[in-house]
């Protein structure tokens, strides 16, 4: 099965606001600069995905659009909540996105009308308990399953494979619309007649790996039924980088080094989550005027701290981070942007060392296992380090963001 949640970003916002089921809304990128989502009602009105907001803000005014500034934090738990249904249905799945993913039913010999049944219980379910109105593609492969639910909309939202009908659905889909087949790849296919995903199922397995190597090799053998894109297991991130563009320019080093501290800790606990250890931390500041004539007033520059130790620490790695800032720090430049990398990364063990003393070091791991824990509960960075806090309104430009419902306590929603 292939499960998509229907216009996610939006229909997250939707699911704590219902006076807006039925209207247009559109969810804005970082610092509220172009549009990244929006529902079919807001497609209607002729708004697209990547249009900068400031070009259809008076179109959005004049058709009463629902605008939102991204809220990770609430669509990162929505769907949590419906990952936690699909493991009570599929022996084994894959989180391919946020908003979608793949449940493996190996082994398990239903029927056509059996996986009908539990596509709609699925789908019945999570609009109940969560809000979130799915899509669900049935398929023996990951590229038919990703197409049935393309289709599904046009029947009821399940839509399962059956073999003596597929061939009728591959003619009528343009091969270029085929999971694994981007627009160059489909440009050379049409060179050679095979226009739809019919004509691309029959196409010799020689010539598939000829014209669209390996990859396009496996995405045939997938149209023919046969199954060749297994799950996919996440790899460990070999760089961990945190960074964002500040809605206004920073001139002082004190506010900067606050930007600092905020997204190193973001970094380290993305490196924990992964249950890995560095041993490099690098920082890189920049005013971001590259388009800019005045050459006077473009400057970046960065530096690579080295750890004494590999560690996941927080305050150790921010302490770090601490001492390269004033180093590549110019006075009379306005910042936009700094940028956190953590490099030389190591699988999470206990390193005992001779003049360490080991007790410290468990203090060190278990404070920061309650610090997650914390976080888990009751929303990332529910914690700072003390130089992370500021009053300074120099984050991320979120002009219309929405409460975080699920995840902070003076959020929940009050029913009169």
């Amino acid at each position: 099965m292939h499960a998509d949640g229907n216009s996610f970003y939006a229909s997250c916002e939707q699911i704590y606001r219902p006076d807006l089921r039925g209207k247009p809304v559109a969810v804005l990128s970082n610092n509220d600069g172009i549009i990244i989502a929006l529902n079919k009602e807001a497609k209607a009105i002729g708004i697209k995905r990547g249009d900068p907001f400031f070009k259809v803000e008076a179109v959005c005014r004049q058709h009463d659009v629902a605008v939102f500034s991204s809220n990770y934090t609430l669509y990162a738990d929505i769907s949590r909540r419906i990952t936690s249904i699909y493991l009570e249905y599929a022996p084994d799945i894959e989180e391919y996105s946020i908003d979608e993913s793949f449940l493996f039913f190996d082994g398990c010999s239903f029927s056509v009308r059996e996986f009908y049944d539990i596509g709609m219980e699925l789908k019945r379910r999570i609009y109940k308990e969560v809000g979130m109105p799915i899509c669900v593609g049935i398929a023996p492969t990951k590229t038919l399953a990703k197409l049935y639910n393309k289709n599904a909309k046009k029947h009821g939202g399940v839509y399962v494979y059956e073999k003596d009908k597929v061939d009728s659905l591959l003619e009528e889909t343009d091969v270029g619309t085929i999971w694994g087949i981007g627009p160059a790849r489909a440009s050379k296919l049409r060179s050679h007649s095979i226009c739809n995903a019919l004509q691309l199922k029959h196409l010799n397995l020689r010539d598939a790996k000829k014209l669209l190597t390996i990859q396009g090799y496996a995405t045939v053998e997938e149209l023919n039924g046969k199954r060749m894109i297994d799950k996919i297991t996440r790899n460990k991130k070999e760089v961990i980088t945190s960074s964002r563009q500040f809605s206004k320019k920073i001139y002082d080093i004190k506010t900067l080094e606050v930007a600092l501290v905020q997204y190193t800790e973001l970094a380290v606990e993305r490196l924990r989550q992964q249950h890995s250890e560095c041993k490099a931390v690098q920082i890189y500041i920049s005013t971001c005027n590259y388009y800019s004539d005045d050459e006077a007033s473009q400057y970046s520059n960065g530096m690579m701290v080295v750890l004494p130790r590999l560690t996941s620490f927080s305050p150790d790695i921010v302490r770090a981070a601490e001492l390269a800032l004033p180093r590549i720090f110019r006075e009379g430049y306005g910042y936009k942007t700094i940028l956190v990398t953590l490099c030389d990364l190591y699988p999470e063990a206990f390193q005992g060392e001779l003049w360490i003393d080991p007790l410290s070091d468990i203090k060190k791991r278990n404070f920061m296992k309650s610090l997650d824990s914390l976080s888990a509960s009751y929303g990332r960075q529910v914690l700072h380090v003390a130089k992370a806090i500021t009053d300074e309104n120099w984050g991320m430009k979120r002009d219309y963001l929405s409460p975080c419902w699920t995840t902070r306590i003076d959020d929940i929603p009050r029913v009169r």
